[in-house]
């Protein structure tokens, strides 16, 4: 809920408490000009196609888009079904109102572009077949603007509550009714929207609009790459020639449920380091998503600038109410796969499954003859992962190690010195890699845990560094 609309809640509370002190009745209605009250209720129930409830679909309630206005994105408040396709909103923002369902794993929507709380329309909602727009954007950062737009974006149907979060160099989708419709980009941060405006900048260059033309149930429709400008005509878009559209080089890939449909809204993330060598702060790695899987599950990504090895791959994980419930990685690339690419590389589907958890305990082997290295395991930290992916974790040798949300199946366990500096200096040396990191096979069960006994570490040999 935005801050402005909890203000006009707010104001709406302190008038009705106001009227309730005198003897006259007050009615339950809600006008245009933002009160809303508590007691006007929105909710319905959302089926699919098949008759089937659709739970998890995104409802969105948005006010009427104001036309004689350059921008027709309108203010919007979202919820989503529960298990039995049922949502409901506290209350409207307007006794006129929008709303839009957006059903990703179904790829099925709904548009309801007018309606009253007298009406109750909304009560019952029966979704269609969904046509599917992608692209590709990016923006032109001008030398000598007075702001920097950064590289998040937004993308809207013009007056209608279907929007997606886009970020710069991205493939991005949305799922759209049929219909005869117009997109319009333009910076997702506000308040840099309001400093533009400030400075000058005319709506029509910040919110730039394409036209997709006339679009049917079920069509897929690419209208990438797309380049963001404030330098262009104000009723244009720049788009990339066709040659540089076919030399832009990219991996890209499509990922699968565990119910072997299209996944969407899979987080991926690109593995470069594949030993986890740059983990050199804090006590375990972070997954970072570098891009997210659209409504038919497919994700596009540019080529790594660098790579610290020979090789990478992607880690992928589907995320529901901020836990990991599925989980995969992809095959192993190498940089020749990627040399002198001209073209998209499409990467093996993958599909994903149940995470698994492993947990360990290190011991230490020491070798006596070197009397530079301690048995004392407190002093000994390691660092335990697994290959490829974004999983590690580093800690003492007397302690339990533990790793959760990760792919099943076939894995290596990864395991080396935790003392960064160590690591360092053996990586600048003409030590083999095989010298100080000890991989170890294991068979992660889906949706359980391994528990790994026996795993053992000997500190490096400090003549090594002479």
């Amino acid at each position: 809920m935005s801050k402005k609309f909890s203000l006009l809640t707010c104001l709406a509370s302190f008038a009705l408490a106001l009227i309730g002190c005198s003897n006259d009745k007050v009615a339950g209605t809600v006008t245009d000009t933002g009160n809303t009250l508590a007691e006007t209720q929105v909710s319905g129930v959302v089926l699919r196609v098949d008759g089937t409830p659709a739970s998890d679909a995104m409802v969105r309630m948005a006010r009427m888009a104001v036309y004689d206005s350059v921008l027709h994105v309108p203010e919007q408040i979202e919820v989503v079904t529960d298990s039995d396709g049922v949502y409901s909103f506290d209350s409207a923002l307007s006794d006129t109102f929008q709303l839009a369902v957006i059903d990703t794993s179904a790829v099925e929507v709904f548009y309801l572009p007018r309606t009253t709380l007298k009406a109750k329309a909304y009560g019952s909602i029966q979704l269609a077949k969904a046509a599917v727009v992608t692209s590709v954007l990016y923006f032109e950062e001008v030398e000598d603007s007075a702001v920097s737009v950064g590289g998040h974006f937004m993308t809207c149907l013009s007056g209608t509550p279907f929007c997606n979060d886009v970020f710069a160099a991205d493939s991005f989708s949305m799922l759209i009714p049929e219909g005869e419709w117009s997109m319009e980009i333009f910076p997702g941060d506000s308040m840099l929207v309001a400093r533009m405006q400030s400075l000058g900048f005319a709506d029509s260059l910040i919110y730039r609009t394409l036209d997709l033309g006339k679009i049917k149930a079920g069509d897929s429709v690419s209208s990438g790459p797309i380049v963001w400008s404030t330098t262009s005509d104000a009723d244009s878009l720049i788009k990339e020639s066709e040659k540089e559209a076919k030399n832009v080089a990219r991996l890209s890939g499509k990922v699968m449920c565990k119910n072997g449909n299209p996944c969407a809204d899979v987080e991926v993330m690109l593995i470069k380091d594949i030993y986890g060598f740059n983990f050199v702060e804090g006590d375990s790695m972070k997954f970072e998503a570098q891009t997210t899987t659209d409504s038919l599950g497919r994700w596009w990504l540019p080529l790594p600038d660098s790579l610290p090895g020979d090789s990478f791959r992607f880690e992928f994980r589907k995320l529901q109410d901020d836990l990991v419930t599925q989980a995969g990685v992809s095959r192993y690339l190498t940089k020749k796969d990627i040399e002198n690419l001209k073209d998209t590389l499409k990467v093996k589907d993958v599909t994903l499954s149940r995470p698994s958890t492993l947990v360990s305990r290190v011991s230490l082997v020491v070798d006596r003859e070197d009397t530079t290295q301690s048995n004392d395991c407190t002093v000994n930290s390691v660092v335990v992962g697994i290959k490829g992916t974004s999983h590690f974790v580093r800690d003492v040798t007397c302690n339990e190690l533990s790793l959760s949300d990760l792919p099943s199946g076939s894995q290596q366990v990864v395991l080396y010195s935790g003392i960064p500096k160590v690591i360092s200096t053996l990586r600048a040396s003409d030590v083999s890699t095989d010298y100080f990191v000890t991989l170890t096979a294991v068979s992660l069960p889906e949706g359980g845990t391994q528990q790994v006994q026996g795993m053992t570490y000997t500190p490096p040999n400090q003549n090594i560094f002479k």
